[in-house]
């Protein structure tokens, strides 16, 4: 299928889409994405928010070495959204949002947590450049991750593609509860990969039932929480 074809989308599609947009959009669905401006879906969102950013920047000893590393770890997030199939939405000033459609397929279900295990470490590689130029450097830093799923929209806005819906604000409400170096997945799409715990822990992750009070939901809402650690690791 030519990208090209649908008026002028191709270019969108492959700088924010994965490498085989095709998988995820049928042709009717990327005509309606071309003429009307949005086409519904179903995704699994993934924010990213690296803690104490702005804290960090403040005592940053270059401003534009600061910057630099930024940009590098943000360009880092796009190649592996890319490398496991994922679509890169952008960069949101202290992390990211990416996204999967298709959510409960088996090859976004083993992607997904991969893309996760995978960032980490260069969120580990950013903070140790970022260490290296400051003045003081705080408790607490560290990539924490929020996961949401459910009905989206796919925008097109200007020059760029987006989403919007509910899974966004659930993977923000995550994230606002997920520690340092893991991720907390929305009851959804924790069951989903509670399911896929043997391979997850053949891989070194695990991911545990947790209960997260929430702005929303003080008193607490079921939540996972999915820990990288090394899978030579032995508790």
């Amino acid at each position: 299928m030519a990208l090209r074809s649908e008026g002028g989308i191709g270019d969108l599609l492959s700088r924010h889409g994965p490498k085989d947009v095709s998988k995820d959009l049928d042709a009717e669905s990327i005509r309606t994405l071309s003429e009307n401006g949005s086409v519904p879906v179903e995704a699994a969102v993934v924010v990213g928010d690296l803690r104490m950013s702005g804290l960090l920047l403040k005592e940053a000893v270059s401003a534009s070495l600061f910057a630099r590393y930024i940009v590098g770890f943000t360009e880092a997030v796009r190649s592996l959204s890319n490398e496991f199939d994922g679509w890169f939405d952008k960069f949101t000033g202290d992390g990211f949002i990416t996204f999967w459609l298709r959510p409960h397929e088996e090859s976004v279900v083993q992607a997904l947590p991969e893309f996760c295990r995978s960032v980490i470490p260069a969120s580990e590689s950013l903070i140790t450049n970022l260490k290296r130029n400051s003045r003081n450097f705080p408790v607490g830093v560290g990539l924490a991750l929020g996961i949401d799923s459910g009905a989206c929209e796919l925008v097109r806005v200007g020059n760029s593609i987006t989403i919007l819906g509910s899974p966004i604000v659930g993977a923000t409400r995550m994230v606002s509860g997920a520690r340092p170096g893991r991720a907390l997945v929305n009851v959804g799409m924790g069951s989903v990969f509670e399911e896929q715990r043997s391979r997850l822990e053949s891989m070194g992750m695990r991911i545990d039932r947790s209960v997260v009070a929430t702005k929303e939901y003080p008193e607490g809402q079921e939540a996972y929480e999915m820990d990288f650690h090394p899978a030579t690791e032995t508790t």
